[in-house]
């Protein structure tokens, strides 16, 4: 096997772990991520803008205790993810220069789809995601690192590896990181626009 090939290989192994993590999740976009995930290793891998690169930080999650199996295959397939640092409306530079994406599956993905985004986030250690909300239905996966979460009325409360964190569309939701960095994967469903991302007015 060509190193080409052994890192598609690797790449096909995330994309199948995630899709038994989503399909598990018992809800209608949960499935439809997954049913993409899993037909992403016969479709056409393609590059995508890169402008950042969370270098020592995605080798520091994926080593925390309790990573999930996902982990070791982001860093196995690493030279073929594309990332960027999310900057959606009204996020401050500040917290999008600590937050690296690459969308996995999707219209802006590395294997195209048009009626689902899957992907990858890694986010710094003390890292405060403010309330935000979004036209699309999604949910976090924790891989690794203990982040807390609000979602609408909640208080914030620690979501360990291996929890799924639903927001419905237009679900107010934040997350922060303390001591350990956090990666994660997010799908969603139904509105895709990125566009539609807002940081609610706390004032």
């Amino acid at each position: 096997m060509s190193g080409a090939e052994h890192l598609r290989t690797t790449f096909n192994n995330l994309l199948s772990e995630l899709a038994s993590w989503f399909g598990r999740e018992g809800r209608s976009g949960g499935g439809l991520a997954a049913e993409a995930l899993k037909r992403a290793d016969t479709d056409t891998y393609r590059r995508c803008r890169s402008e950042a690169d969370p270098g020592a930080l995605l080798d520091q999650a994926s080593a925390l205790p309790g990573a999930l199996a996902p982990a070791q295959h982001v860093l196995a397939c690493r030279a073929l993810l594309d990332w960027t640092c999310w900057s959606g409306g009204g996020l401050g530079d500040g917290v999008s220069a600590r937050l690296f994406t690459t969308e996995l599956v999707g219209p802006d993905g590395h294997i195209p789809a048009d009626d689902v985004r899957v992907g990858l986030l890694v986010s710094a250690p003390h890292t405060d995601y403010p309330l935000s909300s979004h036209s699309g239905e999604e949910t976090y996966l924790v891989i690794s690192g203990e982040a807390e979460w609000i979602v609408g009325d909640e208080d914030y409360r620690p979501r360990p590896p291996g929890a799924l964190v639903h927001h419905p569309a237009w679900m107010p939701h934040g997350r922060r990181t303390l001591n350990e960095p956090f990666l994660g994967a997010w799908r969603w469903s139904g509105d895709l626009n990125l566009g539609s991302f807002k940081v609610e007015d706390n004032g």
